[in-house]
């Protein structure tokens, strides 16, 4: 291999090297704390939360609608079958199977509604 030769492969090699450390570099950046990718996932994070905190409440509130309104037909089975009449462990019992079938009609019509 004549001197010529040789000096076209050493930069050869100079040049593939400096490649590489730049895209070593590159990488470093991206993947480090600061980088692009931590900031994309620390953003994507915190839309996450943030979303999951709106579905959060909005369950709180149908909860709490519900009550009301298990509530409200607790009333008005109460003024219809006369229940509060029955004694007691016949008004649990029965205020019980009501509540069941109520509450599964209105999840299957919420379901169903969808």
């Amino acid at each position: 291999m004549s001197g010529s030769e040789q000096n076209k492969r050493i930069n050869q090699v100079r040049r593939q090297l400096l490649n590489a450390v730049e895209r070593i570099k590159t990488l470093e950046l991206d993947i480090e704390p600061e980088g692009r990718i931590s900031e994309a996932f620390s953003v994507l994070d915190q839309h996450l939360d943030s979303r999951f905190d709106g579905i959060e409440s909005r369950l709180d509130r149908m909860e709490h609608q519900f009550n009301r309104l298990q509530a409200k037909i607790e009333v008005i089975l109460d003024a219809i079958t006369g229940i509060t009449d029955l004694p007691e462990d016949e008004t649990m019992a029965l205020r019980a199977t009501l509540r069941y079938r109520t509450t599964n009609r209105f999840f299957k019509s919420a379901l169903l509604s969808r």
